[in-house]
């Protein structure tokens, strides 16, 4: 399950959502979280679709993350078999420089999540688009 770009979020800590690495003995489940301030946007599609940044008129977008990869099971994975889920620890290293390259200093601008954009860091894994942004005045 992934929080990313939620303002909220529920986890729950069972073999079912994690892997059980040891059977019979009772686990927790401790989690790390920070929150954005308002002015920071996020954004996120899943591989194929276009992710779409936009700012308010006489403010322009500035880039504070990019990743095109997988770092989790959940996000962008309804209808996919567990084969493409499975590697959750791959993206792509130029994520942050395309999407720069691509949107920083714009108003708006217009990202393709695709291994053609940003090659290919996990072949037969599906991946998706994860922007954070903000808008300041130009």
């Amino acid at each position: 399950m992934c929080c990313n770009g939620l303002k909220s979020c529920e986890i729950f800590a069972t073999h079912m959502v994690f892997t059980d690495p040891c059977v019979g003995i009772y686990k927790y489940l401790a989690i790390s979280y920070f929150c954005f301030p308002p002015e920071i946007r996020s954004s996120l599609v899943c591989e194929q679709e276009t992710n779409y940044l936009k700012c308010e008129v006489g403010t322009a977008i500035h880039i504070h993350s990019a990743s095109y990869g997988r770092t989790d099971s959940g996000t962008c994975s309804t209808g996919r078999p567990a084969s493409q889920l499975a590697k959750t620890d791959c993206y792509a290293l130029n994520s942050q420089t395309v999407v720069a390259n691509g949107c920083e200093g714009k108003n708006s601008c217009s990202i393709l999540a695709s291994n053609g954009v940003f090659s290919d860091p996990c072949v037969g894994t599906f991946k998706y688009l994860y922007i954070s942004y903000s808008c300041a005045s130009k």
